[in-house]
């Protein structure tokens, strides 16, 4: 099989400028040289959109987070939470072989924006912590998937299903902010490589 990406497609990519060499650093970082996609980079780049997340919601009226927006989860609360609880189970519990209940898919508890940094907080201490501690390998140790246990994903893999997780949710947050003209904050892979060098 060839690999997702080659050097021609991601030099197709580069501006043309004087910077494109550090962009193409940056932006290789994410691939490692047998050009598998480096999951605990994809995890930290999660967690640094995360925060600009947490700041924006921190600004808007409460009414707006709770709102029923008919979308995957009814609300940007619901949504926001349930990729957070996400990342706990999968991370914090699947790919480290702990057994888990799945988490409650009700977030009525979580009724302030200090409780919702609260969970993000816990959640990504944990990861951070256990991110840590991998070696290549424990990331090509592989586990089972809980919603079908014949699926054996490694670690890496697992983590990058879960940014991609991440990606469609927060993509799916812009959406709705857009739908209230409300600027969603964002942020792209050069730039978070070239801010964490």
């Amino acid at each position: 099989m060839n690999p997702p990406f080659s050097s021609a497609v991601l030099n197709h990519f580069a501006p043309a400028s004087e910077s494109s060499t550090n962009l193409m650093t940056s932006t290789n970082r994410l691939l490692t040289e047998d050009m598998n996609m480096d999951g605990i980079e994809a995890i930290k780049l999660s967690h640094a959109v995360r925060r600009r997340y947490l700041k924006k919601l921190a600004e808007l009226p409460w009414n707006e987070i709770v709102k029923d927006r008919g979308a995957s989860y009814p609300s940007i609360r619901d949504i926001f939470l349930h990729a957070v609880n996400a990342e706990d189970y999968l991370v914090n519990h699947i790919a480290q072989s702990k057994p888990v209940r799945r988490p409650s898919q009700d977030y009525s508890e979580f009724v302030g924006m200090h409780l919702i940094e609260a969970r993000v907080n816990e959640v990504e201490k944990k990861v951070d912590e256990y991110l840590k501690t991998l070696t290549q390998q424990k990331l090509e140790r592989k586990v089972p998937m809980p919603w079908n246990k014949s699926l054996l994903l490694e670690v890496n893999d697992v983590l990058i299903t879960l940014a991609f997780e991440d990606v469609y949710h927060m993509g799916e947050l812009n959406a709705l902010m857009w739908q209230s003209d409300i600027e969603p904050p964002w942020l792209s892979w050069a730039t978070f490589a070239e801010q964490n060098p």
